[in-house]
């Protein structure tokens, strides 16, 4: 029944998005940069549900936003619902949920190289180790049962192997040939960290967190993960947590709850601190004290943020990505790590993550 009532849910939002019209939410393909993509942030715009208006974005060192870069080189749009990206060697490869494809360009021109489709159904996050990608999957999101991580050789491009995991796997990221993967729960909930080695494909283990785990970040042999807990329109609440794993015995060595009706998200680090969000205000804590903050560092409320959708720390700043209403074009704001507003750049339909190119 929650499942149900979850998945209810994202059917209206999904009836009401395709009911909503704007005049942001036009393209206007600007031209791209003369030579290369490198020194700047390419920003992932998701693109409305059902509508294959997933884009990609690209600010250089001076500023200048170019909106459509992808289509701009190609001639063709990357697909329905753009979930995240990932770079390897010259490759950039561009997860896209809806579509079931990953499409691999030139990281530096983006000029398209193939697409990857077989075996890939509800792809959300990739890494790389050796020669192999690895891809969450989460199949058919009704069944509890098939979600898997694909395995992709960098050769051909093709999935040899696909290795079964709990439902709903998400975030991932690798350490010294070991994947760590986060399982928020798909349609779902989850509360598990698989973890799967990378030379032999198998998974090895599976750590217990708090439910809905999403922040992952490797620092010093430690594993930290954030779970932002059900929310309170799932009829069914639980609390959020912080968790310090040890990566020698992939034990929790520490943790600590939220209070009851909290629900923070993302997770960065920088400095030996770790950095996360909630009800759009930025929070901090040091690895090496491991307690939950009582006071943010800083809050978004002046420059008016509606959905905070995206969350980086890159060479000592922060970027938040605004969703605003899920129909218009969005915004990216960076703030230095005491947040002072930087800049700001208007992007495109639903930007939700941001890729440094240098």
């Amino acid at each position: 029944m929650k499942k149900l009532f979850k998945y209810l849910t994202y059917v209206f939002a999904v009836l009401l998005l395709n009911s909503c019209t704007s005049d942001d939410r036009e393209v206007v393909i600007e031209t791209p940069p003369q030579g290369d993509y490198a020194n700047g942030m390419f920003v992932l715009n998701e693109g409305g549900y059902t509508y294959s208006n997933a884009s990609l974005s690209f600010v250089d060192q001076s500023g200048v936003v170019y909106n459509q870069s992808f289509s701009g080189v190609n001639g063709f749009g990357l697909g329905d619902v753009a979930q995240s990206m990932a770079f390897h060697n010259d490759k950039a490869f561009i997860v896209v949920n809806n579509s079931n494809t990953i499409e691999v360009a030139n990281r530096y021109t983006l000029e398209h190289i193939t697409t990857i489709s077989n075996q890939i159904l509800n792809p959300r996050y990739m890494v790389f180790y050796g020669d192999y990608g690895f891809v969450t999957n989460w199949g058919d999101p009704a069944n509890t049962t098939d979600d898997y991580v694909a395995v992709i050789d960098l050769q051909n491009y093709s999935v040899i192997q696909t290795i079964t995991v709990a439902e709903g796997p998400e975030k991932i990221i690798e350490n010294n040939g070991i994947l760590y993967v986060a399982h928020k729960g798909g349609w779902g909930y989850g509360n598990s960290i698989s973890v799967i080695n990378a030379n032999t494909f198998q998974a090895a283990n599976s750590i217990t967190v708090a439910d809905v785990p999403d922040g992952l970040v490797v620092k010093d042999n430690y594993l930290y993960v954030l779970s932002a807990g059900k929310a309170a329109w799932t009829g069914d609440e639980t609390v959020a947590g912080m968790f310090k794993i040890n990566l020698q015995t992939n034990q929790v060595s520490d943790s600590f709850q939220f209070a009851s009706g909290v629900h923070p998200g993302f997770l960065e680090e920088t400095n030996n601190e770790l950095y996360f969000t909630l009800s759009g205000a930025i929070y901090k804590l040091a690895t090496n004290n491991f307690t939950e903050p009582t006071t943010p560092v800083f809050s978004t409320q002046n420059q008016n943020i509606e959905v905070l959708y995206g969350f980086e720390i890159h060479d000592n700043q922060i970027y938040i990505a605004d969703a605003k209403d899920y129909v218009s074009n969005g915004e990216v704001f960076v703030y230095d790590l005491q947040g002072n507003l930087q800049v700001n750049h208007q992007v495109q339909l639903i930007p939700n993550g941001f890729y440094f190119n240098d």
